[in-house]
């Protein structure tokens, strides 16, 4: 355009007949760029966060939608479904902290178990509180240690493998349920038993103990903490052993057949045509599991 107005004389025309677009024109690309932010910088300093009005910026109405989250669900089905996708984490994990979920005491070392293969593994030698047990590959498809012990560590004195014959022997002890379960509990985190301290009561406890915390989440994803929980609600007095252990439907459903655990819990939300029986007081076990963040205890 100014080569048109200003002819061959350009270089003495062309500044006082340019169009008065033309110095915009001619302005460094950077004069817009410079002002822009200086702009936000002061409107940014005008309105701190503690004096935002009815126009609530993006951060305002982010916090509001924090405070007005639904809480979590806690139910026993719930929390228990989320130790099952927390349990898949570790497995697939293989870190040596993520391999026993970055807990101490029996709780860590039978994490780091539950990430071994029995097939491949082989037979393993398990130290629990109450002393020693062998885990090794099952005859069938069964995906977990099989848990067995032998009498020369316990005084000759043999225990049957059902939970319905550990939960007699570890009454021979003659001690109460409540005693009985805190042992069990306490041995966890490095308590020393005070009344399974027979050698009967101290295999039965073994391998109840490396069955409920090593073996069963190998079959179902998190469902030890199921088996912790039942054995608090015990500690309380709100269950018996065999409540918790034996029975067609006791509290911890394991204890009857991993099938038994993933219809209770319905993992993936199932509609089953034939309802089962509800294991005893199962509503109550989620109020039992740990109260931690992330529920690994």
């Amino acid at each position: 355009m100014p080569r048109k107005i200003g002819g061959g004389s350009s270089s003495f025309k062309a500044p006082s007949l340019s169009p008065p677009a033309s110095p915009s024109l001619s302005k460094p690309k950077n004069t817009v760029a410079t002002s822009a932010p200086s702009t936000s910088t002061k409107t940014s300093q005008k309105r701190p966060l503690d004096a935002v009005d009815g126009s609530a910026s993006a951060s305002g109405s982010n916090k509001k939608t924090k405070v007005d989250a639904e809480p979590k669900d806690n139910t026993t089905e719930a929390r228990l479904k989320r130790a099952e996708v927390r349990a898949k984490r570790r497995q697939e994990s293989t870190g040596a902290v993520d391999a026993s979920g970055g807990r101490s005491g029996f709780i860590g070392t039978a994490q780091g178990f539950q990430k071994m293969d029995p097939k491949t593994d082989g037979k393993q030698r398990v130290e629990t509180p109450f002393g020693p047990v062998n885990a090794s590959k099952f005859p069938t498809t069964d995906p977990a240690f099989k848990i067995t012990s032998q009498k020369k560590d316990y005084g000759k004195q043999s225990v049957g493998d059902r939970y319905s014959h550990l939960v007699p022997a570890l009454k021979a002890s003659g001690a109460s349920d409540k005693d009985i379960a805190t042992d069990l509990l306490n041995a966890l985190d490095g308590g020393k038993p005070s009344v399974l301290t027979d050698n009967k009561s101290k295999n039965a406890a073994a391998k109840l103990t490396a069955i409920m915390n090593v073996s069963e989440p190998m079959r179902v994803g998190g469902s030890d903490k199921a088996g912790r929980a039942a054995l608090r609600m015990v500690q309380e007095g709100k269950i018996s052993l065999e409540d918790a252990f034996t029975g067609n439907n006791p509290s911890f459903p394991m204890a009857v057949k991993p099938d038994y655990m993933r219809r209770a819990v319905n993992y993936e939300d199932k509609n089953y045509r034939k309802p089962i029986e509800t294991p005893t007081q199962f509503s109550k076990i989620g109020e039992y599991m740990s109260d931690s963040s992330d529920d690994e205890s």
